[in-house]
């Protein structure tokens, strides 16, 4: 049968319902009187134990009213005690007592030893001793030794008060001028910390230095901030002062002041307000007597000394400000300095960048400062590293367009050394051309060794005197302006600008950086450095025009063309690729080969004028073979001239005949043999209309063995030149016979003057014409115009040297091209 629960039954109607049974209904009755009986023990029971609690509460009355009698009465008795009168006489005695015990000779002598004992400890501690150990930072000995130096002041106060006898006022003066010193010293160690700019490793330390000033001169945190960016102006500065210690100034200059600003900005936002705010407020934790850290110092004594002290000194707490500056007060300040040390640090890098005139120098102080920025300008908050970044970008930029600027113009002393070899010009001194046959200098260039030896061989082939040497010197030293700038601009173009120390940026911000500085630096220089070299190049050629144009028409021109012509062929050696100065000097070379080829030609054609076309006789006429009979050789006149002119070539140098000048030489003798020769065409024949018959016929018969006198038939004058000549030639021991050409010493004049026989002249023109035809073939292969005038005299040639038909004349051709094929390379300039 399952238990019915009392607890639920409300009425007998429930009780005693038709669901219950009679043995329900007695177990229903019996649970209902186990109930009443429990409920009445429990309030039997709690009326017992509130009877028993009054009983307690009355006896506790009884007894407090016994307390409050026994109080009021010593209550009593201690306020007829303590009276007014009582009461300060009990403190003035008090006072007495205690001044007295400071005023006693032990006390002061307590303290005046604990004094020195600080002055030394501060000292020590200044230096990197004190018993710190190796590992205490410096930091921690900047705030150590401040409080030691405070401990010290109070102690100067206190002695100062209270010593009355001399020995002891002079040993307080002296500490306090000690104490003075040790605060000057204590305050520049701080300064050194601020003036440091070293790694977030080393922050500790500034804000303990920090601390340390707050605490030697009793600042606030406000004034501590100020006196921090103040030092670290003043250290930006600094940087790049050189008066007074007469050095240069660096690189590491800049590099140092940006550093300085980089890490002021990071320094003072992750130390101000917060962690200088802690910091300036543990110091007035305890009392400085109580400081663990001064406990420590054994040096003191303080176990001994402390009792000593008064109640000023055992109770003093430091009092600084460490809530006058806020988060917005600090920015400020912080914006403000950034400000100043921005200028600062530009006007430095200006300074710097002036005393530079190097690229390569230039381009690692770039590197240095924006891979510097770079890596702590992103890290400061509230500031755009892009703003300075530019303003240190275009302070180089300019600087090293300047330089460009300057290096590039200076080409213009090329021409001012031409200016000056012009000036200082002395024949056979200034155009002196020593011979790469000439062994004398050789012996000295082998002394020195391989290289020498072959850079003298090479400088007198190309005909590089010292003239031109100082010439092309000059210019090859300026040319290396351009490597160094291509060098400089790959460079710039191969730099990355990643910033590999903290990802804090995005692929944008990298590209943009990128592009600026690996791409529209290099562009600019790039095309400074096209634009002044065009410049620079154009005005070089108008100067070296101009001082030609002044000398062409000079005596020397002809050497003047030459030193000018091997000036122009070393500077175009190592020209600059660049469209525009692919022509330089190209329009004065012709007119220094024309000036070049009248000098050269100048002898030869002197002397072919005097002793070759003035001769009428030709020499080699016995070896002449074939029907009818023809030359096979030139005329030994020909052959001097050819001679002559090669010597001349070969004297003023082989380097000077290109192609090209070797065919406006040829074109210069082809224009004045055919005048030669027309000019004595025309002569041979006026000679033969004016000439007497009978002289004619005396001629024939001296030229088939007569040894008889000439006529004389011609004027008085060219008698007395005949009978010298007879007379001259009565001197030899045997007369030539008449096939034999007359001396080469006699007077051209004469023979000028004397007639031909109609044989004699056909065999002139008959050798002229074979000469013209060697010449034709050596000088007169190169242009139209030489080849037509070589025929138009070929062909007038042909129609007096009384030929019948044209075979002749090309049997002529022949042998003269077979000629010329044998003997072309001892004329090997003209081949």
């Amino acid at each position: 049968m399952a238990d019915i629960d009392t607890s639920k039954l409300t009425s007998s109607t429930q009780i005693f319902s038709q669901n219950n049974t009679l043995p329900q209904i007695r177990a229903i009755h019996k649970s209902l009187h186990v109930a009443i009986e429990e409920k009445s023990t429990r309030l039997r029971t709690q009326v017992g134990s509130s009877y028993r609690d009054l009983l307690g509460t009355a006896d506790t009355i009884v007894h407090m009213r016994d307390d409050n009698d026994v109080v009021q009465e010593l209550l009593g008795k201690m306020g007829g005690r303590c009276g007014r009168a009582v009461i300060g006489a009990k403190a003035t005695g008090l006072a007495n007592f205690v001044t007295k015990e400071n005023k006693s000779a032990a006390s002061i002598a307590a303290r005046i030893r604990l004094l020195d004992a600080c002055v030394l400890v501060v000292g020590r501690i200044l230096k990197g001793g004190g018993g710190l150990g190796d590992s205490a930072k410096r930091g921690d000995r900047l705030v150590l030794s401040t409080k030691v130096l405070v401990l010290s002041r109070l102690l100067v106060k206190s002695l100062s008060d209270d010593a009355a006898d001399p020995s002891s006022r002079r040993a307080i003066e002296a500490a306090r001028t000690s104490v003075s010193k040790l605060r000057r010293r204590l305050l520049r160690n701080v300064e050194k910390v601020f003036e440091r700019a070293g790694d977030e490793a080393e922050r500790e330390d500034v804000q303990k230095a920090l601390c340390a000033y707050s605490l030697a001169t009793s600042s606030g945190a406000r004034d501590v901030l100020r006196h921090f960016l103040h030092v670290r102006g003043e250290a930006m500065g600094l940087s790049f002062e050189v008066e007074d210690n007469n050095r240069k100034r660096s690189a590491e200059d800049v590099v140092q002041s940006l550093k300085l600003y980089s890490r002021t900005l990071l320094d003072v936002q992750a130390l101000v307000p917060g962690r200088l705010s802690l910091a300036l407020s543990g110091l007035k934790s305890h009392p400085l007597l109580a400081d663990p850290s001064l406990k420590q110092i054994e040096a003191l004594r303080l176990d001994i000394y402390e009792r000593w002290c008064d109640e000023e000194i055992q109770y003093f707490t430091p009092f600084v400000r460490h809530d006058d500056l806020d988060g917005s007060q600090a920015r400020e300040m912080l914006a403000a300095w950034s400000e100043k040390g921005s200028d600062v640090l530009l006007d430095g890098l200006k300074k710097t960048l002036g005393t530079m005139s190097e690229f390569k120098l230039i381009m690692e102080l770039r590197t240095k400062v924006l891979e510097l920025w770079i890596r702590d300008g992103g890290k400061a908050r509230g500031i755009d590293p892009a703003e300075l970044q530019d303003s240190l970008r275009e302070a180089i930029n300019s600087r090293m367009l300047e330089v460009l600027d300057t290096k590039v113009t200076k080409l213009h002393l090329v021409g001012s050394e031409l200016s000056a070899c012009l000036g200082r010009w002395k024949d056979g001194i200034t155009d002196e051309h020593v011979s790469i046959w000439n062994d004398e200098g050789y012996d000295a260039a082998l002394a020195d060794g391989a290289a020498p030896f072959v850079q003298e061989v090479v400088s007198r082939f190309y005909g590089r005197n010292e003239a031109v040497s100082k010439t092309a010197h000059s210019y090859k030293a300026w040319y290396h302006v351009i490597g160094d700038v291509k060098d400089v601009v790959e460079q710039l173009r191969r730099q990355r600008w990643d910033n590999d120390y903290d990802e804090i940026e995005d692929e944008e911000t990298i590209e943009a950086r990128q592009n600026l500085l690996s791409k529209d630096d290099p562009q600019m220089l790039q095309e400074r450095l096209d634009a002044t070299l065009d410049k620079s190049f154009k005005e070089l050629e108008d100067q070296i025009q101009s001082l030609w144009d002044e000398r062409a028409e000079s005596s020397r021109n002809g050497k003047v063309a030459m030193y000018f012509l091997r000036v122009m062929r070393d500077i175009r050696h190592q020209l600059p690729e660049r469209p525009s100065i692919k022509t330089f000097g190209l329009k004065i070379v012709p007119s220094l080969h024309e000036k070049i080829a009248v000098a050269v030609a100048k002898p030869a054609l002197e002397d072919f004028a005097t002793r070759g076309i003035s001769q009428r006789v030709v020499v080699g006429r016995p070896l002449w073979d074939g029907e009818p009979a023809l030359p096979n050789q030139p005329s030994p006149e020909i052959f001097q001239f050819l001679r002559l002119l090669l010597l001349s070539m070969s004297d003023e140098g082989v380097d000077l005949w290109t192609k090209a000048a070797v065919a406006v030489l040829k074109k210069h003798l082809c224009e004045q043999l055919c005048k030669m020769w027309e000019t004595a065409i025309a002569e041979s024949s006026t000679g033969e209309l004016d000439a007497p018959k009978e002289q004619h016929t005396k001629k024939k018969k001296l030229e088939k063995k007569d040894a008889e006198e000439e006529s004389d038939n011609e004027d008085t004058d060219e008698e007395e030149e005949e009978d010298k000549d007879k007379n001259e030639g009565k001197g030899n021991d045997e007369k030539k016979s008449s096939t034999e050409i007359q001396p080469m010493v006699e007077e051209p004049t004469e023979e000028k003057k004397s007639g031909l026989s109609p044989e004699q002249k056909a065999d002139l023109f008959i050798q002229w014409l074979f000469d013209i035809a060697l010449l034709r073939r050596c000088i007169g292969n190169t242009e139209e115009t030489s080849g037509s005038l070589f025929q138009a005299l070929e062909d007038n040639v042909f129609r007096h040297s009384k030929l019948d038909d044209a075979a002749a004349k090309q049997q002529i051709a022949k042998s003269a091209n077979d000629f010329w094929q044998r003997t072309s390379l001892l004329f090997g300039l003209l081949a």
